[in-house]
């Protein structure tokens, strides 16, 4: 399982969740084809963690964290890692499969209601919620990519313009989508999220709205040009916090479709 330096943030809850399942392994029947890929893919040191800790730690140091923060998991883990390096499936299902494959783990040889249970798929939780992110198609690596597949003008409160964007995903990894609105001239008019990004998992979609109803200075009256749509996606292989966004689609709009409602 791939997953960023950050994770030291949820050492405690790691720690304090550690209760460990039987040991019963319940991976997920697989074509045996993929499955013999999948295995060569994969490399001895792959466990749960990010790959600092078996590339750059001391032997020693790894001996001692690893059990702690593999658990149960790290065959799941390591069919994880493999299944990131072969990219032969989308991202989503390599995180959706080691989240199956953790469960059945925690559930394994016990009652499912019983505390240990509870809190192993709690731990699970929090591992699988680790991956499925930028930082997890960080490890997956890609492309920025992503397409408007609709525009269409929604409710507006009198004198503004308010425009749906469907941005669909068609890459096998979680790409992370900006929508502006932009005048004729190139000046951006909004920007939607507000903060952040908007996650998008392969294949999905996602409704983004823009429009001037947040703006102390534009107004529809103020639009006198056609506007621009561009649907802009976060580098995946970029971990920086700011100017690593591409665009990678645009609609333009003749300014007499703002007034049709």
């Amino acid at each position: 399982m791939k997953l960023p330096p950050g994770w030291i943030t949820v050492c405690a809850v790691m720690i304090t969740a550690c209760a460990t399942a039987p040991g019963i392994d319940r991976p997920v029947p697989l074509d045996a084809g993929y499955a013999a890929r999948e295995v060569a893919a994969g490399k001895p040191a792959d466990r749960c963690g990010p790959e600092f800790i078996s590339d750059h730690l001391p032997q020693s140091l790894v001996s001692l964290m690893g059990p702690l923060i593999d658990g149960p998991f790290r065959p799941v883990c390591a069919r994880h890692d493999a299944c990131y390096e072969l990219r032969e499936q989308t991202q989503a299902w390599c995180d959706d499969r080691m989240r199956t494959e953790m469960i059945d783990i925690c559930n394994a040889g016990r009652t499912e209601t019983s505390a240990a249970a509870a809190l192993c798929r709690f731990r699970a939780g929090v591992y699988a919620g680790l991956v499925d992110n930028s930082f997890g198609a960080y490890s997956y690596h890609g492309e920025p990519d992503g397409r408007i597949a609709a525009v269409e003008l929604a409710e507006a409160p009198e004198g503004n313009v308010k425009i749906c964007t469907t941005v669909e995903n068609p890459t096998p990894l979680l790409q992370e989508y900006v929508v502006e609105l932009r005048a004729a001239n190139g000046k951006r008019i909004d920007s939607e999220p507000g903060f952040g990004e908007r996650s998008v998992r392969a294949g999905g979609s996602a409704v983004i709205c823009v429009g001037t109803n947040g703006s102390p200075f534009w107004t529809l009256g103020r639009i006198k040009g056609p506007v621009e749509i561009v649907l802009l996606a976060d580098d995946p292989d970029s971990l920086a916090m700011r100017h690593d966004r591409v665009a990678v689609d645009r609609r333009v709009l003749d300014r007499a479709a703002l007034d049709v409602r």
